[in-house]
């Protein structure tokens, strides 16, 4: 009798923990929703909200909401996000009070340029190089007819959040930003270079 309530007792505690871990994750999954459908917005003043804090520290939130607004009234460039798409959520790390897990997504960026401001080929050329370089691993395409550039983007948010808490942020994993280092302990980045195991 009471090997079997025991037992029933394990079983109803694994089972608690594992809808505990499915509501988080469904959370997880509408605050990253929330996130992109910012992004393919242009809301960038709640984008800004929800970025991982610590980012503020190197960068100042109104610096960077000039940054963005500027980007917007560019005469030259318009910017259009589209098919966005959460492609996986990992495995959750916790490092002291913190939960981290990297959600994989997609997304087509579509980069409008102005005939009128870009009219030599080097000029599209250098553009084309900076977005092979802003956007490294992807693929770049420049469309002559329409002057527009399509960037089908796969990649990777940090999510992170207080432990019992449902508040997440989110970072942008790049391998090349001398940035991220400084946002994120070390030993999340050496899970990420290592492929997140």
């Amino acid at each position: 009798m009471h090997r079997i309530l025991g037992f029933s007792l394990l079983l109803f505690l694994f089972l608690g923990s594992f809808s505990f871990a499915q509501v988080d994750q469904k959370f997880l999954m509408q605050s990253t929703q929330s996130y992109l459908n910012a992004t393919q917005a242009k809301d960038w003043k709640s984008v800004l909200e929800m970025m991982n804090p610590k980012i503020f520290n190197y960068a100042p939130k109104a610096m960077l909401e000039q940054m963005y607004k500027q980007m917007e009234n560019d005469s030259g460039m318009r910017f259009n996000y589209s098919e966005i798409e959460i492609l996986r959520i990992k495995t959750e790390f916790i490092l002291a009070d913190t939960s981290y897990i990297p959600v994989d997504y997609s997304m087509t960026i579509q980069v409008h340029v102005n005939p009128k401001l870009y009219k030599n080929p080097d000029d599209i050329r250098l553009l084309h190089q900076g977005f092979e370089k802003t956007y490294a691993g992807q693929e770049v395409v420049f469309d002559p007819v329409n002057s527009r550039f399509s960037i089908d983007l796969k990649n990777t948010l940090i999510a992170s959040s207080a432990q019992n808490s449902q508040l997440w942020y989110f970072s942008e994993y790049k391998a090349n930003d001398p940035l991220l280092s400084y946002i994120l302990p070390i030993e999340v980045m050496n899970r990420l270079l290592a492929g997140w195991n």
